[in-house]
């Protein structure tokens, strides 16, 4: 839990910091020019509204992180327990799918947030329409648009190959399925070390070739397959 609200807390602070400069960049790229120029007070006064979408944007960001980390690990378990052909099964964890929910949710956040415009600025959705055509020109909403779908595929891709990952235990050896690598077999006999971390469920399983497992991400890690892995190794669990 404290590792998610360390990195609910980073992600605020880039938003905080990353998204004006995004802004200010694009709005010079997309300089705008109306009709009906805003005053000075009315600039001012609509640059205040926008932190207000700034700090919902990052609300729904928050939510929908927990949201999609929680829908990932969920369905990792379902596709990869299709299967049969093993004793046990581990999948990534809530932890482990933090990143790509992350991004998934600061990609999807936008929906919600367009959604309600109109709702949260009231009678100065007008005014603010005009600021941003002011600010970013009549075409910005097309090239938002295409962000959109830039980040959609970003996260996507980053959630296909999370989802990859996964630990197979049957009766003679274990599968490593990890996002980026290949996939590896080992025997039980390749287990060089069982150390526990000290936690319920977390380990950190060792091999020859100095390749581990870390259970701290990965579920469900019951004590009746670190006694089964033991067994199988020769090797004892490290306190």
């Amino acid at each position: 839990m404290l590792d998610i609200l360390r990195t609910l807390l980073i992600s605020f602070v880039a938003v905080l910091v990353l998204l004006p400069v995004v802004r200010y960049a694009i709005r010079r790229l997309l300089m705008g020019h109306l009709q009906h120029v805003l005053t000075p007070e009315e600039a001012k006064y609509m640059q205040k509204q926008e932190w207000k979408l700034i700090w919902l944007y990052f609300i729904f960001a928050c939510v929908l992180t927990v949201f999609s980390a929680g829908i990932l690990a969920m369905i990792s378990s379902i596709i990869h327990s299709a299967g049969s052909n093993f004793l046990h099964l581990l999948t990534p964890n809530f932890d482990a799918l933090i990143a790509p929910g992350l991004l998934l949710g600061f990609t999807l956040a936008l929906v919600p947030l367009r959604l309600s415009q109109r709702a949260i600025l009231n009678h100065d959705y007008d005014l603010y329409k005009d600021y941003l055509a002011q600010a970013e020109g009549h075409h910005s909403l097309r090239f938002w648009r295409v962000a959109f779908l830039v980040m959609l595929v970003l996260a996507g891709t980053l959630s296909a190959f999370a989802l990859k990952w996964q630990v197979t235990i049957s009766e003679n050896h274990i599968t490593v399925t990890e996002p980026f690598t290949e996939e590896h077999k080992y025997q039980f006999s390749d287990i060089s070390r069982i150390e526990y971390l000290g936690n319920e469920g977390e380990y950190i399983i060792t091999f020859n070739d100095n390749a581990h497992i870390n259970t701290t991400y990965l579920k469900p890690v019951k004590l009746e397959l670190i006694a089964f892995l033991s067994e199988k190794s020769g090797k004892k669990v490290i306190r």
